[in-house]
């Protein structure tokens, strides 16, 4: 009973928006500034550089938390080693995208992503920050692109790499045991890229999607 109380909780942490607490702090919704997301891009744009990385550390820490607490729990409490931790992955993230507390509206689910696949796959997650941070750098500096206008581009080209660096590493990665893991990757990129489609729409030269009214 204990472990499974683990994924709502899960979704409550995910759902907690460090973006829109460090606009409190500065008397500001970013809900109604620079792209209106409650993620870390739009806090550095909006509050300053030191917030994306405050905004950002912390979007980490919540997704990997309760993986930890997952894996714990399953090895001293007879959770499921394999589901609860993905379980728990997969209620954070939401949590973050479709947050309670704001209309079901939140963030981009990069930097939670990443904390999630720290405590998943930790070699992965370790070259996916590098692959995130080289594409920024470059996109920046190679492509003249403003420091936050490039974190999209970077983030895309970084999810992508996910399932693709796991297939490379995992010995099996479309075992039955591995399977799970292998399709929570490919989902998690997809979301990531889906969340992104106005920056991939910018980046053409097209006009952003425009989601229907109600």
């Amino acid at each position: 009973m204990m472990t499974w109380l683990l994924l709502p909780l899960a979704y409550l942490l995910g759902s907690l928006s460090p973006a829109w607490l460090a606009g409190q702090w500065k008397g500001i919704d970013l809900r109604q500034h620079g792209s209106c997301n409650l993620g870390a891009t739009n806090a550095g744009r909006v509050l300053g550089g030191r917030w994306f990385v405050v905004v950002f550390a912390a979007d980490v820490l919540k997704g990997l938390l309760p993986v930890l607490a997952a894996v714990y729990l399953a090895a001293h409490h007879g959770g499921d080693p394999t589901w609860l931790p993905l379980l728990s992955a997969v209620a954070t993230v939401l949590g973050h995208v479709f947050t309670c507390f704001h209309g079901f509206k939140g963030g981009k689910a990069v930097a939670t992503s990443l904390g999630v696949l720290i405590g998943l796959v930790p070699v992965v997650s370790g070259l996916t920050f590098a692959i995130w941070l080289l594409c920024w750098l470059a996109g920046w500096l190679v492509f003249r692109l403003p420091r936050a206008g490039a974190v999209g581009p970077a983030s895309v080209i970084a999810a992508l790499a996910v399932p693709a660096l796991h297939l490379a590493l995992q010995p099996a990665p479309w075992s039955a045991t591995a399977l799970p893991l292998t399709i929570f990757l490919v989902l998690l990129c997809l979301l990531v890229v889906v969340r992104h489609r106005r920056n991939i729409a910018q980046l053409l030269g097209r006009p952003a999607p425009v989601a229907p009214s109600a």
